[in-house]
């Protein structure tokens, strides 16, 4: 193995058991972020899809966690009539994105973002009726400290909705992601991004992430109940699901 290959690893590796990192590789790529996601066809529409599976009644106050640049905002928007949306992230890079999008709706006072660590947040008890994480637990350094925190800010009642590559657990939809990430994510959004470290990485965060099964159980030991899991459509349907709970 040559040495850009192996220092090309070594950066990957390091982010996977570093995800405190992650958050500066995404302002390298934020300008870069909503043109390489038009790329992948479908992108909005499934994260509409988990929106309206929350079945909201559209007064709620939502927090969208892991905003990005705010696809999720628009698609939690579509839900909410006369609710509100606080956006978070740890990109200060892809907020700076999210706020070119939203300025109607910033000075209306229905969105704002915040920058914050996901992991740290400092929201008062009870704060939300719902909680959006769209591409974002995966992210996350403690899977079950991240779910603890979200279940103590939502009210009683509450709903969670994740939205997540989480690939079934079997060799073929393994192999289907690794085909698709390596022989086309990776290539393509390198050439937009100039950036390959933060694609690889997500790629291969997928192959390492919980599957189906594992993410409700990790819910229902973190005080959810009525866990429903449900993949999305068409070629995501082994790799991509939605998972809605209640608070218990």
């Amino acid at each position: 193995m040559g040495s850009l290959q192996k220092n090309y690893m070594t950066l990957t590796t390091s982010l996977l058991e570093n995800k405190v990192s992650v958050p500066r590789e995404f302002n390298r790529i934020a300008s870069s972020y909503d043109f390489a996601t038009q790329l992948s066809r479908g992108y909005q529409e499934d994260l509409d899809t988990s929106a309206i599976r929350m079945n909201l009644k559209g007064d709620e106050k939502l927090l969208d966690l892991c905003c990005g640049t705010g696809k999720s905002t628009l698609a939690c928007l579509k839900q909410l009539q006369s609710g509100t949306i606080v956006g978070v992230d740890n990109s200060e890079g892809m907020l700076l994105e999210a706020d070119k999008k939203f300025t109607t709706q910033i000075s209306s006072g229905k969105v704002v973002f915040v920058l914050s660590d996901a992991m740290q947040l400092n929201f008062p008890d009870n704060s939300f009726d719902v909680v959006f994480i769209a591409y974002g637990l995966r992210n996350m350094p403690d899977y079950e400290k991240a779910l603890k925190g979200i279940n103590r800010i939502l009210k009683p009642g509450g709903k969670i909705c994740i939205h997540d590559y989480c690939i079934n657990d079997n060799i073929w939809a393994k192999a289907y992601w690794a085909i698709l990430g390596y022989g086309f994510i990776v290539p393509f959004c390198t050439v937009l991004s100039g950036s390959s470290r933060i694609y690889t990485y997500l790629v291969k965060s997928v192959l390492t992430f919980l599957n189906p099964g594992q993410v409700k159980n990790l819910l229902e030991q973190t005080g959810f109940k009525n866990v429903e899991v449900n993949p999305l459509t068409g070629w995501r349907k082994p790799i991509l699901h939605t998972f809605v709970a209640v608070k218990a």
